[in-house]
């Protein structure tokens, strides 16, 4: 099976939910207004950036739900932006964290209010304008989603359950950030520390966290199923994150919308550099070390990492991983759900994740 049916089943809920996502965002900037402009203006652009992701975790939400009998459509829809809201928050605090410049092709919320600053007259240091009120706006929306989960029309025993699974996966993603941020040399890092990193800072609120929160909000989940969907999502989350990484030197820097290489400015662990720095010859590790790290590395240096990672053998590993991770989720589908439209729903998206251009 190929990654068709779950690209067509993110599209169709991209589709469905946008428009009422724009909407959520109005009421909620009007509601910021009422204080001051100055509220209100950060949330416009906050939600400029949350209307361009992927929805990859709304999306998840719904499927859980629909696939554990959930009928409530429009309100599962409406609890959709649960994850949504804290994904790109987060996403928001990660470009501070990580000093990047650019979000979905746009300037990461700091810049723009370290630029605006200067208009404004801003008496303080302006980048730490920029990363207070990319901050401030970040933490108010963290808060905006559990809003969204305690205003849901469902039974208070079940919005308490899903309440207790967010707060469980969103306290773990800040965890693994921690890792993530203790960015240890190359020479010391170790495969399965990378995979530690991808677990807690992606994979599981990625795959798991929307795939729970939604079957909870459908009834209880007996600890088999729970079981099947924490592997199904974790290996999904992983394969997510695998294929991210690789496109963070292959894809289309205009269609990332980011900058191609960021990680390698960054100096990050990644599965690439460290097979790369294990199994490179002489030569390549040589240009591994002089990259990385370095500020502003040039398009030509980015081209060359790719040819560099092809030739030792880097990219095929990697990418054989992701699909290795495919093929656990595929494993875990058949007790996550015993409907066959949803069993195909689950294996395609897993494999869209490892197709996915962007």
């Amino acid at each position: 099976m190929d990654g068709s049916i779950g690209k067509q089943f993110l599209k169709d809920y991209f589709k469905r939910t946008d428009e009422s996502f724009g909407v959520f965002f109005d009421a909620k900037i009007r509601e910021a207004n009422s204080i001051s402009n100055i509220p209100a203006e950060l949330l416009r652009r906050f939600a400029v950036t949350a209307r361009k992701g992927k929805k990859i975790r709304g999306a998840l939400l719904t499927l859980g739900y629909q696939m554990s009998g959930g009928t409530n459509n429009e309100a599962i829809d409406t609890a959709s932006f649960i994850p949504e809201l804290f994904h790109t928050a987060g996403l928001v605090h990660d470009d501070i964290m990580d000093q990047d410049n650019v979000r979905r092709g746009l300037p990461s919320l700091h810049y723009q209010y370290a630029d605006m600053g200067k208009t404004l007259n801003i008496s303080t240091d302006l980048m730490h304008y920029g990363e207070s009120m990319a901050m401030d706006i970040a933490d108010a929306v963290f808060f905006l989603s559990w809003d969204v989960l305690l205003n849901l029309p469902f039974d208070d025993n079940l919005i308490r359950k899903t309440g207790l699974i967010y707060s469980q996966y969103v306290t773990r993603c800040a965890y693994g950030q921690a890792l993530d941020v203790t960015n240890i040399e190359i020479d010391g890092a170790t495969e399965e520390d990378i995979l530690k990193v991808h677990k807690y800072k992606t994979a599981e609120y990625t795959g798991v966290m929307p795939l729970l929160m939604g079957s909870a909000l459908a009834g209880d989940i007996d600890d088999t199923r729970k079981q099947a969907i924490i592997e199904y999502g974790t290996a999904f989350g992983w394969a997510f994150q695998i294929q991210d990484d690789i496109l963070g030197i292959y894809a289309d820097e205009q269609e990332l919308g980011k900058p191609l290489g960021s990680d390698i400015e960054e100096g990050k662990n990644t599965l690439l550099t460290l097979h790369l720095s294990k199994h490179g010859t002489s030569e390549q590790k040589a240009f591994l070390k002089e990259v990385l790290g370095k500020e502003n590395i040039s398009a030509e240096n980015v081209e060359k990492m790719r040819e560099v990672l092809k030739d030792a053998g880097s990219f095929k590993y990697v990418y054989d991983l992701g699909l290795m991770y495919v093929e656990n989720a595929k494993q875990a589908i058949p007790a996550v759900t015993s409907d066959k439209t949803y069993q195909d729903i689950l294996e395609s998206m897993a494999v869209f994740m490892m197709e996915r251009a962007t």
